[in-house]
């Protein structure tokens, strides 16, 4: 009787079970898996491009644009989008994840996300595609400092006090954004913004996790945005099952061997109930 009435996606979940128990898996993670921890898609309802437009907000000369006319606009900027951040905790996904790696079956978390809850949430080997806002990188060498909350709570209030003056608030940047020890260059939040090129160590490191896993499970990713989009493609001509677990299809929802429509935060706690 309980088969008869076992949900669409029991039959699915049973046999995801058993591919994650075999180990050596990849995930993928998009904005949907830090949906549910409070930040909305950055187009998506209450994100943050409905009320910032990104051709401006979204690449640096835009932003530079926007300090030397308007400084308090810029202010209004960062701080609505690191009081999103400030705010956000990891959810039942991200601590599924971090379960799975410290079990020895998930490798490593390839992610999209700029938010820093895989590390909250316990998870250590990450690619971070398009950064962290959590960090700053030096533009001349790459060298890398953390930034941590409360260092960023106390720059965004400073912000807030000095916004509609120019020279104050570049003194504040300069104070959290210094030069580097290494080569003198100047560090910068360490965001890929639009129009600027991914890491390609962290592309190569990508491509070579998939290139010896069984399977790679997609979390919360629409694989619209390349060249991250173009890992799945890269997984299955390497023989690895793909896994994806989304509230909606994806642009490559065609290619994947499994797929799971629903909450992460549900389907994620399910699958590895009983591993």
């Amino acid at each position: 009787m309980a088969a008869k009435n076992a949900r669409p996606a029991d039959k699915e979940i049973a046999v995801v079970r058993n591919i994650l128990k075999k180990g050596k898996i990849v995930c993928l993670t998009g904005a949907g898996i830090s949906y549910e921890s409070g930040i909305p898609t950055f187009r998506g309802n209450g994100g943050l491009w409905e009320t910032y437009d990104p051709e401006v907000y979204g690449n640096m000369p835009g932003l530079v644009s926007i300090f030397r006319k308007s400084p308090e606009k810029l202010v209004g900027f960062i701080s609505d989008f690191y009081n999103v951040l400030l705010q956000a905790k990891p959810n039942p996904a991200h601590l599924c994840l971090s379960y799975l790696e410290k079990s020895s079956l998930l490798k490593a978390v390839i992610t999209q996300n700029i938010d820093n809850l895989h590390q909250q949430a316990g998870t250590r080997s990450i690619v971070e595609l398009h950064g962290n806002a959590f960090r700053v990188r030096c533009r001349s060498c790459g060298a890398t400092l953390k930034l941590e909350k409360d260092r960023v709570k106390e720059m965004v209030s400073l912000l807030k006090k000095a916004r509609s003056s120019r020279v104050e608030v570049l003194k504040i940047f300069s104070r959290y954004c210094p030069r580097c020890l290494k080569c003198k260059g100047r560090f910068r939040i360490d965001i890929v913004l639009f129009g600027e090129q991914l890491d390609e160590t962290d592309l190569s490191r990508s491509r070579e996790l998939l290139d010896d896993c069984r399977a790679l499970l997609i979390v919360g990713s629409s694989l619209v945005v390349y060249p991250a989009a173009s890992l799945p493609l890269y997984a299955k001509e390497r023989g690895a099952k793909i896994i994806e677990i989304n509230s909606q299809p994806s642009a490559l929802s065609d290619i994947c061997d499994f797929k799971i429509m629903g909450a992460a935060t549900e389907i994620l706690p399910e699958i590895i109930r009983v591993l």
